[in-house]
């Protein structure tokens, strides 16, 4: 530290969560946070389908194909669409979702765009698909502020992997029983106007 060295591995960052890890964003306004990252996979309805704690600070465009790779074993077909932020874009990430079986792959690319990119991005499926993607946001928020995964209560690294775990499980729960109820009100309302 003294010499101006300020990247030893095994930096001690808590006292109390020796797991913690500093993450770097790229954002003016948060250049350093603390914590762990967590990739949070969403499908219809507001159901987290995946989540994976991650060790140190990945690139986003490294975590495209696994996830992909890990809905298509999971659900045992490729989502029709697939879509992630800016970080997650790559000339091979949209041929890597083509080649899963994606239908439509909604990676806005980053910087300066060409004149046939600005119009791939323009399409209304794209447009659509961004909105959708939109929705993660307030799914993170959720699981964070609601379901109290901005802070674990378990001490060391396993028991923070499963603090996250009861969020996203208590999220999901939450998501299928209002699913249901807007089903179950549907169809009443069908059954009510057929009558």
């Amino acid at each position: 530290m003294l010499g101006g060295n300020t990247h030893v591995v095994g930096k001690v960052l808590s006292l109390f969560e020796v797991h913690t890890q500093a993450i770097r964003k790229g954002k003016a306004h948060k250049p350093t946070e603390f914590g762990r990252l967590v990739q949070v996979d969403e499908v219809e309805n507001g159901i987290v389908s995946n989540y994976d704690v991650k060790d140190g600070n990945p690139a986003d465009v490294d975590q495209w194909t696994p996830s992909v790779s890990q809905h298509k074993a999971i659900f045992g077909r490729a989502p029709k669409l697939a879509t992630a932020d800016r970080g997650f874009y790559s000339a091979k990430n949209e041929s890597s979702a083509h080649a899963f079986g994606v239908d439509h792959a909604v990676l806005p690319a980053r910087g300066p765009l060409s004149s046939k990119r600005v119009k791939h991005q323009r399409q209304r499926w794209f447009r659509r698909g961004l909105k959708w993607r939109a929705g993660i946001e307030s799914r993170i928020a959720t699981l964070k502020h609601r379901f109290d995964m901005v802070r674990a209560r378990y001490k060391g690294e396993h028991g923070f992997k499963r603090d996250v775990g009861w969020s996203v499980i208590a999220n999901n729960l939450v998501s299928i029983a209002r699913t249901r109820e807007k089903r179950k009100a549907l169809h009443d309302a069908k059954g009510k106007r057929a009558a």
